[in-house]
């Protein structure tokens, strides 16, 4: 399957992949390398550069791995939540996030989603984030991200080599952005 500039689709290199082919692998690893770095760059204040580039390429690998082309999703999106998720652990794990972040499949567990409320829901969720994009600064979005991935203050503070002060206004700030967003 080739996609409109004749490249082979990235859900066709993901079976090609699963099915043994390192070339697509390859291939796959190399179109979203990009994403990667520029996920790690976002997060770096947080752990070190070179170690988020190497757990987001593992996110990678297991987004290639685990991709279910039967599900009514693109690959990009997938990976890109693979990526940022095994990032987020990796930070976590380094010490620097709350143990008691639950999972949220686990969260979940016994609910049994509505299709319509999942698209719904799925489009408030990326008006919003548009939205966000456009409100926050690139200092408070870093904050904003690494308090929602479970970091307290004190740990964003010393990560980014800021003042506990700092953090504190920047989500003040945030909070009152996300007060101005009407998600309908």
């Amino acid at each position: 399957m080739k996609d409109l500039s004749g490249q082979i689709s990235d859900e066709a290199l993901c079976r090609q992949a699963v099915a043994g082919d390192r070339s697509a692998e390859g291939m796959l690893v190399s179109r979203y390398l990009r994403l990667v770095q520029k996920l790690a760059y976002q997060y770096r204040g947080i752990l070190d550069f070179e170690d988020l580039v190497q757990e987001g390429c593992i996110g990678l690998l297991n987004a290639i791995g685990g991709f279910d082309p039967a599900r009514d999703v693109h690959f990009r999106s997938y990976a890109a939540v693979c990526i940022r998720n095994r990032m987020f652990r990796a930070m976590r794990d380094s010490g620097y996030g709350e143990a008691d972040i639950v999972p949220l499949e686990e969260s979940m567990e016994g609910v049994t989603p509505d299709p319509e409320q999942l698209f719904l829901g799925r489009e408030q969720l990326r008006q919003v984030m548009d939205r966000l994009e456009k409100l926050l600064s690139p200092m408070e979005k870093k904050i904003f991200l690494a308090h929602l991935g479970g970091f307290d203050y004190q740990t964003i503070a010393d990560t980014l080599h800021i003042s506990l002060k700092s953090v504190d206004n920047a989500l003040q700030r945030v909070r009152k952005k996300l007060k101005t967003i009407d998600p309908n």
